[in-house]
């Protein structure tokens, strides 16, 4: 059995007690490596920038801050305002350049940043025009019509020429008369 006090062996459980509490806490409230957000990447599409021609740029985002707004710039000019990564770890916009020559793209995110450099030409790329060679109509035969029938006058009142003559003679005037004598045989 030991020969000290009570009192001051509870004294001494509470202070060494104490003293690693203490350096627990020390150990929780220690600063940890800083974890920033970086722009690892920027890329653009297109090989022959041209002035008033729309490209897109992409950003590749990592660390511990991924989720941080982006910032775009040309020549040092925002063209873009706060952007939201999205999808989480890439962030893209599209760039369309008002002047020839060159110009630095940047894309920011927290203190990291990334540039590439594009050379500019003046005036717009036209794609290549393509005419399609006209189209004829397939020929259609020649509608034949054929002339109507004509008809003889109706001789409904009695004024009209219906011939004279006698069928039996062979002889008469008029359609009727050339009618019956070609039936007949007559001359």
């Amino acid at each position: 059995m030991s020969n000290t006090p009570s009192y001051r062996r509870r004294l001494g459980i509470g202070l060494a007690g104490l003293a690693v509490a203490a350096g627990s806490a020390a150990v929780l409230t220690s600063p940890s490596p800083t974890a920033h957000a970086a722009v690892e990447a920027i890329a653009i599409t297109g090989s022959d920038f041209r002035v008033g021609n729309t490209y897109t740029l992409k950003a590749d985002l990592g660390g511990a801050s991924v989720g941080l707004l982006v910032y775009w710039s040309d020549n040092g000019e925002d063209f873009s305002g706060p952007k939201v990564p999205w999808p989480v770890g890439e962030a893209s916009i599209d760039w369309v350049p008002k002047t020839p020559g060159q110009h630095v793209l940047t894309a920011s995110q927290g203190s990291s940043t990334q540039s590439i450099v594009v050379n500019v030409g003046a005036g717009t790329t036209t794609p290549p025009t393509t005419t399609t060679p006209p189209t004829t109509a397939p020929t259609t035969p020649p509608t034949t019509t054929e002339p109507p029938p004509t008809t003889e006058p109706d001789d409904t009142d009695g004024s009209g020429s219906g011939g004279t003559g006698s069928a039996g003679s062979g002889s008469g005037t008029g359609s009727a008369g050339r009618l019956l004598s070609g039936l007949f045989g007559s001359s």
